[in-house]
């Protein structure tokens, strides 16, 4: 399996905190300092408290497949023919199982993803940058 290599596009800091927890080996989701509700993709208006401000949290790094798909040809601008296939999951950390947090899949022993699949956070770096990556939980 491959990795694409390209890097996040940081248009405002609204994700440097995700980004982040990742070079710390953490995943931090983005929460409601009000209420405490979770919040992924982070908006940049709270729904629940619009007066209130977005708050960084680490959460578990295990979790579960919800769900995933492989990348065949990849749609990246420029020549990234040598970076696929690569496995891309959606994964719901323990502490927030009604948030979908996307990733790469990564397995040593070229073990295939499966939808309630047991993984935990393993980001991947490339470059100056960290992707968010998930392992297997050996069973």
């Amino acid at each position: 399996m491959g990795i694409p290599v390209f890097p996040p596009r940081f248009d405002s800091d609204l994700l440097k905190p995700f980004y982040d927890g990742l070079a710390q080996g953490e995943l931090r989701l983005s929460a409601c300092s009000e209420c405490g509700k979770f919040h992924w993709y982070p908006p940049e208006v709270l729904p629940c408290h619009p007066e209130a401000e977005l708050v960084w949290k680490p959460v578990s790094t295990e979790g579960v497949v919800y769900t995933f798909t492989t990348i065949e040809r990849s749609l990246l601008p420029g020549d990234h023919r040598d970076e696929v296939p690569f496995t891309v999951v959606l994964v719901a950390s323990k502490d927030t199982p009604h948030l979908r947090v996307p990733g790469l899949f990564i397995s040593d022993d070229g073990s295939e993803p499966q939808c309630d699949m047991s993984v935990r956070l393993r980001p991947v770096q490339i470059g100056d940058y960290w992707l968010p990556a998930f392992e297997p939980i050996a069973a």
